[in-house]
């Protein structure tokens, strides 16, 4: 049977033809309804999840939750990304949310939008469709055609996406509409249950996406509740765990510029409490919208054959290691994300432990179609979730080793998230960090850009990440990092099955270069004796400089260096590629903020009473954009995109 073609190398796309092998298997449509809430920036480890009192009773005790799922990069642009397209973000090449490194402009270029979720889903029987954001770069430049593969979509149109009063969304690529008097929330709210509405009614799968942008920042500061909830949890502030805001005796021990990070003063840590305060006021209503969403799925009968998924792109630190807010980093607060399943098959109220990323979830999606496994798309570098979900209640961590090694990564800068103006923005930085995940065993290791800093970390016995035990390594550390960095070798250059158990790559390289009998498998049986000399003589893994985008001849060695490709054989080559801005009028936006008591059920119908379509002033003109500054002076001069 045929399979998704690859790219050649001159970038011209082929058709792909998954969609006709599926229809030729004929294969049994899957009749297992998704429906997906993905927040945008919303933390797993700083308590947001207590406020949100529907979830927590509907979904939380009437489903599965996954303590250790994870981002693999920490940013929204790339995190979607990998979502939509079950790849590592070294191998879709979108590592920022701006050109050159990101951006929905990178993703059309490269070809990733012509095989993806979307199209891979209505292959297989499913109406696909999305509302709220998609990700940054879809603008008033770029919100036509609409985006490929989704039967219906009704997107957050930049540079409007970041605001709660201000909302400008195009439906299926149509002339942007500016939605007056009423807050963000309750637009996409209405418009999901709008949509969800018409998809029962057809009687067929469906997948749908509701992605808010609560609790992210706005454009000038922290996140704008509902008027409504401005009231709510007015004793909460940032909480006050060991990494908050820590004392020299830590803080010297990081890296980079994170070392040099002052403390917070008074009116900073005031600002961290309203920053905080604003994103859980902000989350009270996307519980709202959970809830109305989930009853609209009792009332006709579809809650028992739905999957219902909760979660966000990334995580979110406030105060944790003096920074004031934001993400990117490579500590638990900004990777380890909600992850929340309620649906057929699920146990109720049971908590897994079982590693698994968002490059796990388009493999598991196509599980639920019921496609199998040898018609996925060969680039896949996740997998199938579903069977884990199921046996959630009889399985552990110890499922498999190669489940508890998760690759993250990042390019770019610090994030503060509206901090006040003297906190000084870092320069451009980049990490590879690896974790193990384990019950007996769990560390953090990371490698940075800067003069190529290393972090190692024991995560069971420093749960918060402050003794960095790379710095006067005892031998026993010296010896697990050596295995680290070899495991790291591996997950930063991965594709495919090399991603999913990187310890077979490590394993045929011993092999090919020793006549000894016994095998490692794991971390545990690497760490015998007999394997020093083996870990002892792998590269360092290292950078040339520190960029904000993945630049590949910056980011060696690889390893096995002979059969790097960074998924370019899956995707068009993105030199010197073209991005889009415009130069238009802003909308004045609502007077007043919204999101009134009187709204909190405010129908579609409603709201398109005080809709427009925006004046041209408003469209602007579109301004086509390239190195070597990228309408934003991001591109680094000199250097070419890979």
């Amino acid at each position: 049977m045929p399979s998704i073609f690859r790219l050649s190398t001159a970038g011209l796309i082929l058709l792909s033809a998954f969609q006709q092998s599926v229809q030729a298997m004929g294969l049994r449509r899957g009749q297992e309804n998704i429906v997906v809430i993905m927040t945008d920036d919303q933390d797993a480890r700083l308590g947001s999840l207590d406020v949100q009192t529907y979830i927590q009773r509907e979904l939380i005790a009437k489903g599965l939750s996954l303590t250790n799922h994870f981002a693999t990069v920490a940013q929204c642009c790339p995190s979607r990304t990998s979502w939509l397209r079950g790849q590592a973000a070294h191998n879709t090449n979108l590592t920022l949310v701006t050109p050159p490194g990101g951006g929905y402009d990178k993703f059309v270029a490269t070809g990733q939008d012509e095989d993806y979720l979307p199209h891979w889903l209505k292959a297989a029987g499913y109406t696909t469709e999305y509302i709220g954001k998609l990700m940054n770069g879809y603008s008033l430049a770029t919100y036509s055609p609409k985006p490929k593969g989704w039967d219906y979509t009704d997107i957050l149109v930049g540079p409007y996406t970041y605001e709660f009063n201000n909302v400008v969304m195009s439906e299926n690529g149509e002339r942007p509409v500016y939605y007056h008097g009423y807050h963000q929330t309750d637009i996409i709210r209405a418009k999901a249950l709008d949509r969800l509405q018409r998809l029962i009614e057809k009687d067929e799968p469906y997948y749908i996406q509701i992605a808010p942008t609560a609790p992210h920042q706005q454009s000038d500061g922290p996140a704008v509740p509902c008027v409504r909830h401005m009231w709510t949890h007015l004793d909460a502030r940032a909480p006050r765990i060991p990494n908050f805001n820590p004392k020299d005796e830590f803080q010297n021990q990081k890296p980079s510029w994170l070392r040099d990070t002052p403390l917070l003063n008074q009116s900073v840590l005031e600002f961290t409490d309203w920053q905080y305060l604003s994103r859980i006021q902000s989350l009270v209503g996307i519980d709202e919208m959970v809830e109305d969403v989930v009853e609209l799925l009792r009332e006709k009968g579809q809650l028992d054959n739905t999957y219902i998924i909760y979660t966000t792109d990334n995580g979110f630190h406030i105060g944790n290691h003096r920074q004031v807010g934001g993400k990117g980093l490579p500590y638990i607060e900004d990777v380890n994300i909600p992850m929340i399943i309620r649906g057929p098959g699920i146990p109720i109220n049971v908590s897994s432990t079982i590693p698994s990323t968002h490059v796990d979830m388009a493999p598991t999606f196509l599980d639920i179609a019921s496609v199998p496994e040898r018609k996925y798309p060969p680039f896949f570098d996740g997998r199938s979730l579903l069977p884990e979900w199921k046996a959630a209640g009889n399985l552990s961590s110890k499922a498999s080793s190669g489940k508890e090694i998760i690759n993250i990564e990042f390019w770019g800068r610090v994030n503060n998230a509206g901090a006040p103006d003297y906190m000084i923005p870092s320069p451009i930085y980049a990490y590879k960090t690896l974790r193990i995940v384990g019950e007996q065993s769990s560390w953090l290791y990371s490698r940075w850009c800067d003069g190529n800093a290393t972090e190692l970390y024991n995560t069971i016995d420093d749960p918060y990440e402050l003794t960095n035990l790379a710095l006067s390594p005892a031998p026993e550390h010296e010896k697990l990092m050596a295995r680290l960095n070899g495991l790291l070798l591996v997950t930063k250059s991965c594709s495919q099955e090399s991603c999913r158990n990187p310890w077979t790559v490590l394993q045929a390289d011993y092999e090919s270069s020793t006549s000894a009998g016994k095998m490692f498998t794991n971390l545990e049986e690497a760490l015998d004796t007999r394997y020093d000399d083996f870990f002892r003589n792998l590269p360092p893994v290292g950078f040339q400089k520190c960029m904000n985008y993945l630049f590949t001849p910056n980011e060696g060695p690889f390893y096995p260096p002979e059969s790097i490709s960074l998924g370019s054989e899956y995707r068009r080559p993105t030199d010197n590629f073209p991005a889009f801005a415009t130069n238009s009028t802003f909308t004045p936006g609502n007077g007043a903020r919204e999101g009134t008591a009187a709204q909190r059920h405010a129908t579609l119908a409603e709201i398109l009473k005080r809709s427009r379509s925006l004046t041209d002033a408003e469209m602007g003109t579109s301004i086509i954009c390239g190195p070597p500054d990228y309408c934003g002076n991001v591109y680094i001069t000199g250097i070419r995109v890979e």
